[in-house]
Order: C-alpha cells, then structure tokens, then sequence
C-alpha cells in the first residue's frame, strides 16, 4: 500500500523535529554545565557582588612586646595567623620555660611577622631583669632597665640578626642623650637631695606618641638615667608626678601619662611606693609633665 503524499511528509518532518529538540537540549546542558564549573572565587565574587566579603587586606604590623620582670617574662601582641602564634609561643616557652606567661593575638589583618625567623636567637640573649623589648614591624624598642654591659651585648645581637631595622629607646644609649633632661640629671652630685632631683626632673620634655599614653622611644634613655638619679637621691621623700596634656585632651589621657612615666621608673629600679600620679587638664595651653615632692 502507497502512503499518500501528505502521511508522508508528516512522517519525513518528524525526525528533522526531533533533531532540532534533541541539539537544543544538548546545548542546554553543556551551557548549564560550563555555569555550574566557571563559579567565581571568592574575591572575584566580591568584585560582582558587594555582599561577599573580600579576604582582609594586611594593615598593620606584627608586635610583639616582652617585659622581663626578674625572670618572669609577660608577653603579648598581634600576629597573623594561628600558625604564627603558636611558632612563636613555643619559641618563648622554649627560651623561658614556665617562667612566661601571656598571649597573642591573631588578626588577618596584620603582616606576616618579619623578625619571627630569627627571635629565638635574640631571646637567648635577652635575659636581663628589668628590661622591656618591643617588636613592630621593623622597628625594635629596648626600655626599661638594662646595664651598660648588657645593653651594648644585645645591641651587638641585634644588630647582627635584624640588619636595617630601626633600633630604638634605650638600644640608643643613654649617655649621649642630648636632651636638656639628661644635662641636667647627669649634673646631680651623689646624693644630691630630693628637691635637686625634683628640680632637675622639671627640666625634662618627656615626650609621648601623639595622642597615646605610650612613652616616646626618645625619652626612654632619660627616663632610665632619672630614675638612677632618684634611687641616689638622699632621704625618703615621695615624689608627685603630674601627666602632660595637650591643650583639649582629657583628664584621663594626661593620668595614664604619669602612670606610664611611673612604670618605666619602677621598671628601672626606684620603688613603687615613693611614686604617686596625678593628672590634669591643660586648658588652651600644651603642659609638659611635671614632678613635686610630697
């Protein structure tokens, strides 16, 4: 039996249909497949949709502070990652066993850590009660107390492992300190009296970071060589110190000041209790700290 010329070109469309349909479903598939693979990563993703967070960027430097506090180390500070604070308190504990205590903490957004390679070779050598150490980057700052024989020995080792780094505070010495500050302490006589140290104190610009409570590494060195001049001063007088202010900072700002100037000369060797703080707001006048005898 013939099939009529209509059933026929019916029946010859059908497969020409279905290869349209079949390709069309075809290239359905790939292009849906190239979408789920071509996903973006996740800072691309931030670039097309604000919403997704951006891995931080590095900001600011890696610290780390140290204070030998006759032989027991305190300890804190910032690293990048949880991989770089355990490296690092493991070098602490290795160099002070269980004498240290403290903690890191950890901030994507701080820099890799440019002195942790080499610390444990510096900690061997910083050994000496009363000193304070701090790492910023590169920049390393010696306070507190520190002998001259010492002092040179561990500016010798830093010198040796951190070539190019700013060293600073007493690393600079203390003898050469050109301020009005150290002329004057260094012109007491032994056992000069409480009120000839006072008044040689009051010829000191203690200087502070900007709008912080932090003691300048300038005025370290003075700092140390003061709190000499008060451990030789004759009698047991109390001394008062005021905290700077700038005209506009507060009453709080200008007390830490004095309790930061108080540390670093207990730290140096004079005792707590012949030291009281106080502090003041300067009005529309910048005011330097200041001592009195109580």
């Amino acid at each position: 039996m013939t099939a009529s010329p209509t059933l026929s070109r019916t029946l010859c469309a059908r497969p020409r249909a279905m290869l349209v349909v079949a390709v069309t479903f075809a290239t359905l598939i790939a292009f849906t497949g190239c979408s789920r693979d071509a996903t973006p990563a996740p800072s691309a993703q931030a670039a097309v949709d604000p919403t997704v967070a951006a891995p931080p960027a590095a900001q600011f430097e890696a610290r780390l502070n140290l204070v030998n506090n006759n032989g027991t180390v305190r300890y804190d500070g910032t690293v990048d990652s949880e991989s770089s604070r355990k490296a690092i308190e493991a070098m602490l504990s290795q160099a002070y066993g269980p004498g240290t205590t403290g903690s890191l903490t950890v901030d994507p957004a701080a820099r890799p850590a440019p002195w942790q390679a080499n610390l444990p070779q510096f900690l061997s050598a910083f050994t000496m009660a009363g000193a304070a150490v701090g790492f910023d980057g590169q920049r390393i700052e010696l306070g507190g107390y520190a002998s001259e024989p010492d002092r040179t020995a561990l500016l010798a080792r830093a010198e040796q492992l951190y070539p190019g780094y700013a060293l600073t505070g007493l690393f600079r010495g203390v003898a050469g300190s050109p301020d009005a500050a150290a002329q004057a302490l260094a012109g007491l006589k032994a056992g000069a009296s409480a009120g000839e140290v006072v008044q040689a104190l009051n010829q000191t610009p203690i200087q502070f970071i900007d709008g912080s409570a932090q003691v300048s590494p300038d005025s370290l060195a003075v700092l140390s060589q003061a709190a000499k001049a008060i451990q030789g001063s004759a009698g047991e007088r109390r001394i008062e110190i005021i905290g700077p202010a700038a005209a506009g900072e507060d009453l709080a700002l200008s007390q830490q000041r004095a309790e930061a100037i108080k540390v670093q000369l207990i730290v140096n060797g004079v005792n707590p209790a012949a030291i009281e703080t106080k502090g003041h707001v300067a009005g529309s006048a910048d005011s330097g700290a200041s001592f009195r005898l109580l």
